[in-house]
């Protein structure tokens, strides 16, 4: 999980983990508190001490735990059914369930119940370090953790921490008659039923989700009152069967720090309808911020990274986020056309701010709705190799100092839109109505994850933006922004990056991509095409993620990450750290349209450099050319006909190649660095590289 920036403490997290030590330590009271214990191995029921516990969890739930009362389920045990205990903690003094013992974690599976872990009308519960499932032969309404508020009284102190989440069989159709049930499936669910009764005070943190049917974490249902305290943070959140956040009715809720990947897969994939990535809906002032989204699904509109939805009001804030190859693209406004307010049949006044974000190959940016407010889009990096610029937000809107890298688009213009100072290059014409646009290459340099799309030395962006206000005061980094100096465009506002970097911290385009997600990645093509090598293939062929392959005499880690994330650098003199003293430098990767041979500076320990020509075969080539060695080949490649939501995506039987090509190394060098030919930013005649590596 990327983790940028400062990195805010809950002090309601911070609680949880010290009642699960001080089950931990084999005592039976706390010091507000009694602890009882739970071991659903044993082979008769106790009285909930440790020497001699429950083991039922009808036992558990039909005891009325009190302030500071903690639960501890036995590491190492499954119990079947859903745990719901009955009574309240207090403010300071919450009722916790935990575990206890040394092992894994304690699970509960509730074998296909509404829920496995189920409060209702409870507050101050703190709930950590469990395994939570639900498993079931069908699909239903069903989660793994319910929280749920079914009156008007109000409730608080809910604490979910530490917890790993996976194989819940929730509901994955947003259509049909059940469409309902898929608003309240998820790996974690807080709920109001029937009732305004909100929640002061939701804290989930740090928890493992996965394999959930509906999503991974939901505040759900709608009241004319709005929790309060809403801190949802370093989750992680994969294969999920849908959204991967969704916050509903709250007053200034806090996102940070999380990730969701891959949603809408898994073993309890998404069905039909539409879901989005991290959102909000009727809720006041939803600020989202170092949080990552990728690879997410086709959907029948959505499938953006992020969303301003339903009657939110205020401002919608997205800042210092990071966003990777989801089928609809970066982003979507649907606040006031498709309003819900309760109680009022009027429109939300919202503005959008969407700052200092980076996306790689995400350049979709929709209005669905009408919207009286105003979108202020400012210093964001779109690098978007084989997606367009779809930009429909046509009025209301103030686009300063972004970088857009992409081989075509265009930008909506009406009323009340300005825009000024942003950078266009790879295809894209700079609209009329910038009057201080820049069209030339913004010398872009790291990995779109860790290293941002930093500007090398020498990038027109460095320095020349305009100045905006209110501009949060720093940058994806947490680099200061000066709120009267030009800043640079884009989400970068510190110095020239020119230092060499590891090959993985370069990689700027998804070249390999897994069979049932297609859409997720796309190599940079005239055509649009979104053709990528598949990673089945590959793999089906001897190449694996991770696995040390040798070729032409070179050994080479291939692609360390998983499928469908930055896997290889479209060239564009980037600097790569690699070191060793050999006579071969050997470079793993193909070239695009026959791109033709480049030249490339090779830098040495003792201060002198040479130059080397670069000159990779094209993969769409089943023999070699320039001397290249063949690693692997492939009969088929994975596209996506449509470069956003394309729901139709059959492999394109065409071979697919990998190729090493080889540089001498003058003898009694050692090597540190490699600069690579500059390329062009989008162009489809590219050279394109996976790994390098010095051989004897």
């Amino acid at each position: 999980m990327k983790i940028l920036g400062r990195t805010t403490t809950s002090l309601l997290g911070t609680a949880a983990l010290v009642a699960g030590l001080v089950l931990a330590t084999g005592t039976t009271a706390s010091a507000t508190g009694t602890a009882y214990f739970l071991d659903c191995s044993a082979g008769s029921a106790g009285a909930g001490t440790q020497a001699s516990p429950w083991n039922s969890l009808s036992s558990a739930n039909a005891h009325v735990f009190g302030p500071g009362d903690t639960l501890g389920l036995k590491t190492g045990t499954t119990c079947t059914g859903t745990l719901q205990p009955k009574g309240s903690g207090a403010s300071g003094q919450p009722a916790t369930i935990t575990s206890y013992g040394g092992g894994a974690a304690p699970v509960v599976d509730g074998a296909g119940a509404t829920s496995a872990v189920h409060l209702v009308d409870q507050s101050y519960w703190t709930i950590s370090n469990l395994h939570i499932r639900n498993t079931a032969s069908d699909r239903a309404l069903r989660d793994g953790v319910l929280v749920e508020s079914t009156g008007s009284a109000h409730k608080a102190g809910i604490v979910i921490t530490g917890l790993e989440v996976s194989d819940t069989s929730g509901w994955g159709d947003k259509t049909g008659a059940n469409a309902s049930w898929f608003s309240a499936s998820a790996g974690i669910v807080v709920k109001v039923v029937g009732g305004s009764g909100h929640f002061d005070g939701i804290t989930i943190t740090d928890n493992d989700i996965h394999d959930t049917g509906g999503g991974g974490i939901k505040l759900a249902g709608d009241t004319s009152t709005k929790h309060t305290a809403v801190y949802i943070a370093r989750n992680t959140i994969d294969r999920a069967g849908g959204d991967g956040i969704v916050v509903h009715n709250s007053a200034s809720p806090l996102v940070e720090h999380n990730t969701a990947t891959d949603l809408g897969l898994g073993n309890y994939p998404f069905v039909a309808g539409n879901f989005a990535g991290m959102w909000p809906y009727n809720s006041s002032n939803p600020t989202f911020q170092y949080n990552t989204v990728g690879g997410s699904k086709p959907s029948t509109f959505d499938a953006t990274a992020w969303d301003c939805d339903i009657s939110v009001t205020g401002t919608c804030t997205y800042q210092y986020n990071y966003s990777y190859g989801n089928a609809g693209g970066f982003y979507l406004n649907c606040v006031s056309g498709c309003v819900f307010d309760p109680g009022s049949a009027g429109t939300s006044s919202t503005d959008v701010v969407l700052r200092y974000n980076v996306a790689l190959d995400d350049c979709r940016l929709v209005l669905s709705s009408g919207t009286p407010g105003t979108h202020y889009i400012y210093n964001n990096t779109f690098y978007c190799p084989s997606r367009p610029i779809v930009d429909t937000i046509g009025n209301n809107k103030v686009m300063k100092n972004n970088i857009f890298v992409a081989p075509s688009g265009s930008f909506a213009t009406g009323s009340g839109v300005v825009l000024d100072s942003n950078v266009y290059y790879g295809g894209i014409a700079a609209p009329a109505g910038d009057a201080h646009a820049v069209t030339t290459d913004p010398k872009l340099t790291g990995d779109p994850a860790t290293a941002g799309l930093r500007l090398r030395s020498g990038s027109p962006a460095l320095g020349s933006g305009a100045v905006v206000a209110n501009n949060g005061g720093q940058d994806f980094f947490g680099n200061p922004v000066s709120a009267t100096g030009a800043p640079n465009r884009g989400a970068y506002n510190g110095a020239a990056a020119d230092e060499a970097l590891p090959i993985t911290s370069l990689y700027n385009e998804i070249g390999v991509t897994a069979d049932n997600n297609a859409t997720a990645g796309g190599l940079a093509s005239a055509t649009l095409s979104g053709r990528t090598f598949s990673g089945n293939a590959l793999e089906a062929g001897g190449l694996a993620p991770g696995q040390r392959v040798t070729a032409g005499g070179v050994t080479f880690t291939w692609h360390p990450g998983r499928y469908g994330t930055p896997d290889n650098i479209h060239a564009t003199g980037q600097t790569v750290a690699v070191g060793g003293t050999g006579s071969t430098l050997g470079i793993v990767g193909f070239a695009t349209s026959n791109a033709p041979s480049a030249q490339g500076t090779l830098r040495f320990s003792d201060g002198s450099s040479q130059a080397f020509t670069l000159a990779l075969t094209d993969w769409w080539n089943t023999t070699a050319t320039n001397g290249n060695t063949l690693v692997r080949q492939v009969s088929y490649q994975n596209q996506h006909d449509a470069p956003y939501n394309d729901a139709s995506t059959p492999a394109y039987g065409h071979t697919a190649s990998l190729w090493l090509t080889k540089v001498a190394l003058p003898a009694g060098k050692q090597l540190t660095s490699v600069t690579l030919p500059a390329g062009t930013g989008t162009s489809g005649t590219a050279q394109h590289i996976f790994a390098m590596a010095v051989a004897p």
